[in-house]
């Protein structure tokens, strides 16, 4: 079950001790308020008691979502040479067979793995699609090294019988975001290809970010 762990801090800024709460695990089904506060950054915020000063804390962990079948490892951090081999997990995550098990690094991309899972899509197929999108498409997106994200999926209507699906990024020249939106098909098309390329296979507990893609595109 969710339960948080107490660390002692000391602020930086008044030198004065406090405690912050560290969810090591969160489990949004026993504690649904807790996937809130990932959203609102709020779960990895420290208040100091003393000063009132709030700065974040860069402390990873275990999300956990039953109904939707998935299990997030979040770090804030992506470490050095990282080589996208899949995680060695403990036995006691056997009872988790049939999820979906992903590391994750960085804020932004765990908040957009959580709702790629929640709304049933492949990560997998979004990760080829938004590949796509910035490297052959829109490869202004890539040259300039901006990173394109997945936002929401609209159901279908008269002029989309499949729906939509939006994606965007953040164009630092024009200093706005840039959303961008494709017909649900071009979705089903990624996830064919997928399904046919023996490439975009991400056995056990993978990171499948746009890393992870470049290099599974570059091999034969």
């Amino acid at each position: 079950m969710s339960q948080p762990r107490k660390e002692t801090i000391e602020c930086p800024h008044c030198h004065k001790e406090g405690v912050f709460e560290y969810w090591a695990l969160v489990n949004v089904d026993l504690a649904p308020e807790l996937r809130e506060k990932v959203f609102s950054d709020e779960l990895f915020m420290y208040h100091c008691p003393h000063c009132g000063e709030v700065m974040g804390i860069a402390a990873g962990t275990i999300y956990l979502d039953i109904r939707h079948k998935f299990v997030l490892f979040f770090e804030f951090n992506k470490p050095d040479g990282y080589d996208y081999a899949p995680m060695e997990l403990p036995g006691t995550l056997d009872m988790y067979k049939g999820y979906t098990l992903r590391a994750v690094f960085g804020l932004q991309r765990f908040k957009e793995k959580i709702v790629i899972l929640e709304r049933g899509l492949d990560d997998v197929v979004i990760e080829r699609q938004k590949y796509m999108i910035s490297h052959i498409s829109k490869p202004e997106i890539a040259r300039k090294g901006y990173e394109l994200f997945f936002e929401k999926k609209e159901e279908p209507d008269g002029e989309f019988p499949c729906g939509k699906i939006f994606f965007s990024y953040n164009d630092e020249e024009k200093q706005q975001t840039i959303e961008l939106g494709l017909a649900m098909d071009n979705y089903y098309e990624h996830s064919l290809a997928c399904k046919l390329d023996p490439r975009m296979k991400a056995k056990g507990c993978m990171c499948v970010d746009d890393g992870w893609m470049a290099r599974q595109m570059m091999r034969e």
